[in-house]
């Protein structure tokens, strides 16, 4: 039986074993489309931002803004942007597709520790709402690029404040080792305030800082949240700059197989909000958060279609499909641990343990170390959950191998939003 709490909204096995989301079998939707195929669901990306929008709901004022990076699909942007919340970007391209998806430039903030000229000249002249500084690097490109404009641009500071999350190490950012912000224990965070506050041409609103991806525990960011309010009060005091806004990034855990675990939202919600709330002179300041996954994780099912079977007796047995590593990297980036079913045998019982394996010429191009499944075939259609972040969005051409196509089921209607790529493609750019 499947765990359906890692599933879209509406799925369910039917008699025939078929696994569908509301009317669309998955079986079909392989068959029509082809495989390595991505399903997103618009009904699960709706329910999971009411989700977010509910557990903040009473401790306004907090604005709910999507990491266009988690899933950069303007289809599924569209479905976000719909609901009238803000969108966090990580570079102009990033950009383009939230404001095609229909995410106002005004409600954008504008991320990255390595910003090209031409992207920082392009997202000024878009009129971006937020511009966040993270590095010495911008706050002087900046008073070069803003020079003579009549509004100033509000600007958010990056700072680290040094707090470790339980986590796969390439997923800690909040530390001070890391790539990203000015750490607050050094003085580093403070020099950049008052050099900012000085600056002419831009306007220093608020604080900003990211402790990690998958974070399974809500007291972290209780720390975030009393780190972020003292460094505020600390600004205000030496700089006279009107902290109003305090970002306190994303991360929150998705799970992906049903034994993991992830806080409750409302259990986040007061985490960030409760010593804000508290503060004497930032009581009223609004309160950013950022969910990429949170969104859009459990939105997407990848399917994928079996090429064979290899045993090794007394050791292990491959099931190896038409994807893997090119589609999905993160088993072999972050160690994630997904689950899977036949997607047309899902009532049958698991007759083995086996090892997914993608296509891709690489040993550490596995998509899951170990799921029970029934006995796999040649053509079976593999439907793996919780896929709908940080996959297609870090998807390569590896091998020379074309990207999947996506489809978005919005109630009965089944739509193709990403055409799947074609060898021509790939080579259009290429001269000899």
């Amino acid at each position: 039986m499947i765990e359906l709490a890692i599933w879209p909204l509406g799925t369910a096995v039917g008699r025939d074993g078929h696994v569908r989301i509301g009317t669309h079998d998955l079986q079909t939707l392989a068959d029509r489309y082809g495989t390595p195929l991505y399903v997103y669901d618009a009904a699960t990306i709706r329910a999971s931002l009411r989700e977010y929008v509910d557990a903040f709901f009473r401790h306004r004022p907090v604005r709910v803004a999507y990491s266009v990076k988690a899933c950069a699909l303007i289809g599924v942007g569209s479905v976000i942007a719909h609901e009238g919340i803000d969108a966090s970007v990580a570079s102009l391209g990033e950009l383009q597709a939230a404001r095609r998806a229909g995410f106002p430039v005004s409600r954008m903030e504008l991320h990255g520790n390595a910003k090209p000229d031409d992207e920082v000249t392009e997202a000024l002249a878009a009129r971006v709402g937020r511009f966040v500084i993270d590095g010495a690097h911008d706050i002087e490109r900046l008073a070069r690029l803003t020079h003579g404009r009549r509004r100033p641009q509000a600007v958010w500071l990056r700072v680290a404040p040094g707090i470790k999350v339980d986590t796969h190490p390439h997923l800690v950012t909040g530390t001070v080792d890391s790539k990203f912000g000015a750490p607050i224990g050094t003085g580093e965070a403070l020099a950049q305030a008052r050099e900012i506050a000085k600056t002419k041409g831009i306007s220093l609103v608020g604080i900003h800082a990211h402790l990690g991806a998958q974070v399974r525990d809500a007291r972290p960011y209780g720390e975030l949240a009393r780190a972020l309010v003292a460094f505020g009060n600390e600004v205000r005091a030496a700089t006279g700059a009107p902290i109003t806004e305090l970002g306190m990034g994303g991360g929150v855990a998705v799970r992906l197989r049903a034994t993991e675990e992830a806080p409750e939202l409302d259990d986040y919600a007061r985490a960030v909000t409760q010593p804000v709330r508290k503060d004497r002179l930032l009581k009223g300041a609004t309160i950013y958060v950022e969910p990429g996954r949170g969104l859009v994780g459990r939105a997407a099912v990848a399917l994928y279609r079996v090429v064979g079977t290899k045993r090794v007796p007394d050791v292990r047995t491959f099931v190896a499909v038409d994807g893997g590593m090119g589609d999905n990297i993160r088993p072999a980036l972050y160690g994630a641990e997904y689950s899977a079913v036949l997607a047309a045998r899902a009532g049958e019982k698991p007759a083995e343990e086996v090892t997914v394996a993608g296509r891709y010429c690489e040993s550490g191009d596995i998509l899951i170390r170990s799921v029970r499944l029934p006995t796999a075939r040649s053509g079976d259609v593999l439907a793996i959950p919780g896929t709908g972040a940080y996959s297609l969005a870090m998807a390569s051409n590896y091998n020379q191998t074309p990207r999947p196509a996506v489809v978005l089921l919005d109630d009965d209607r089944a739509r193709v939003i990403r055409e799947r790529e074609s060898l021509a493609d790939l080579w259009r750019l290429e001269r000899r």
